[in-house]
């Protein structure tokens, strides 16, 4: 009776569940085979081997000041510490689910002693046994599909914190760059104004020997007073930007900020592979984490269905008793049995829970399928904004050089008395203009390649 008793139990807990749970089927990918069809990404992009997920950030951020401001977010940021500390939380919840597929075993032990009032008759009890409290056989994979659950709810936890990585990195770089930005332009409005300072005072002179006149003045003083404001907005932004910077570092002050002074000094990594989409759909984090919660749900569909079916448990005690410590374990007795739950009415409980865990697999195949979307239009944008930056920028350093030469041909000719101070202030300001709008196209063009760099799911290799 004994082996029989054991037979079952070991059978029970070796047998393999039914497969309730819906086979995984990958959705088809709704983007296009190739980036060739959005943008001409040129001949030399299908030679690349290295994929952009393969190339460490810190041989991408090649300049040593920003890889030192990203090391400090990376290690005092509160949202990147939220999200570690929510994969050790998943992780976690995961053993408990994965613990519920053994049995457990508990170990007990009593003393006691019996007796009357009159304290004539004293009895001494000891007790110790071994117990399975309640172990439920996974006849229908109801265990080991919730343990899927929550297997695939830490890696798509594990998967958003990579991808919370990967933006973070992007958005420190993006923020030290409108900074040095701000900074750039806040130096052009210093000098515009030191500029604007010494036309006053010649023409100043100018008017006290009867040369110039108060409409000339007038003028340049418009133009000192536009650079004066500028110079003030601009440091302005100049301080929200420490500000924000400071707060996304998760440092103390903005002296812990090694800081360029102009956008030509950062380096980066313009040479970027592109790749496949497939590879770079492969390789995001944001896309992995969908995949996993869509797995997810259709394991939370085999957990629904298995409540249709009988839930079996097994119970057992082995246990020693007797009225003396020294002879507790010279005989012992067992007691050994399964226990069957078949749901008969729970007015439509069942039902409604397999109905919500369908319903939540089509709503996690609908996210799925619009986080590949936006991925590859993501990165369809960046390779588009690549192809035209680089042109722009080239052409609005032509234009500073043409209204630099307009600055000084109306400076000359206003000193020479043919024009008025009218033309100078215009084509002064012309030129500041010019000056600014080179320096945002320069900083898009920055962003730019980070942005690439972030859609093709680079940021997460580390230099060996």
């Amino acid at each position: 009776m004994k082996k029989q008793y054991l037979t079952l139990f070991l059978g029970c807990t070796l047998l393999t569940s039914c497969a309730l749970a819906p086979e995984y089927k990958q959705p088809q990918d709704m983007v296009s085979p190739s980036w060739d069809e959005i943008v001409d990404l040129g001949q030399q992009e299908g030679t690349k081997t290295q994929l952009a997920s393969e190339i460490p950030w810190k041989d991408f951020f090649q300049s040593q000041e920003l890889q030192t401001v990203i090391s400090l977010g990376l290690e005092n940021n509160k949202d990147l510490r939220t999200a570690i500390l929510n994969i050790e939380r998943a992780r976690a919840t995961y053993d408990i689910e994965r613990a519920e597929r053994f049995p457990k075993i508990n170990v007990g032990a009593d003393a006691d002693l019996q007796g009357d009032f009159e304290g004539e008759t004293t009895t001494e009890i000891y007790q110790v046994g071994l117990g399975v409290p309640s172990y439920e056989l996974d006849f229908f994979g109801r265990i080991k599909n919730l343990s899927e659950v929550a297997l695939n709810s830490y890696l798509a936890t594990k998967s958003a914190q990579q991808s919370l990585t990967i933006s973070l990195i992007s958005q420190i770089a993006a923020s030290y760059l409108q900074l040095v930005t701000d900074m750039e332009n806040l130096q052009l409005a210093q000098e515009t104004l030191s500029a604007q300072n010494k036309s006053y005072d010649l023409i100043k002179k100018s008017y006290d020997f009867g040369l110039s006149t108060k409409l000339d003045i007038a003028q340049v003083r418009i133009s000192v007073e536009t650079a004066r404001t500028d110079m003030i907005r601009f440091g302005r932004l100049v301080q929200l930007d420490k500000n924000a910077l400071v707060l996304l570092l998760g440092v103390h002050n903005v002296n812990e900020i090694p800081l360029k002074d102009n956008l030509g000094s950062i380096a980066l990594l313009s040479d970027i592979p592109i790749g496949l989409p497939s590879q770079v759909l492969l390789k995001r984090p944001d896309i992995k984490q969908a995949e996993y919660t869509l797995r997810g749900a259709g394991a939370n569909i085999g957990a629904a269905r298995a409540n249709f079916y009988p839930r079996i448990t097994l119970t057992g005690q082995l246990g020693f008793a007797s009225g003396n410590l020294g002879d507790l374990f010279d005989g012992g007795g067992w007691t050994f049995g399964p226990s069957f739950l078949l749901p008969l009415f729970n007015a439509g409980q069942n039902k409604a829970t397999l109905e919500v865990a369908k319903v939540d697999q089509e709503l996690a195949v609908t996210a799925y399928e619009q986080t590949v979307q936006t991925a590859f239009r993501e990165v369809a944008d960046e390779l588009a904004a690549r192809e035209t930056l680089g042109k722009q920028l080239e052409a609005q350093r032509m234009l500073v050089a043409a209204t630099q030469d307009s600055y000084d041909l109306s400076m000359n000719r206003y000193r020479q008395g043919i024009d008025n101070y009218l033309n100078v202030l215009v084509a002064q300001r012309s030129l500041f203009t010019a000056q600014q709008g080179a320096i945002e196209i320069h900083r898009q063009k920055l962003v730019n390649q980070i942005n690439l760099y972030k859609v093709l799911g680079g940021g997460l290799a580390i230099e060996e």
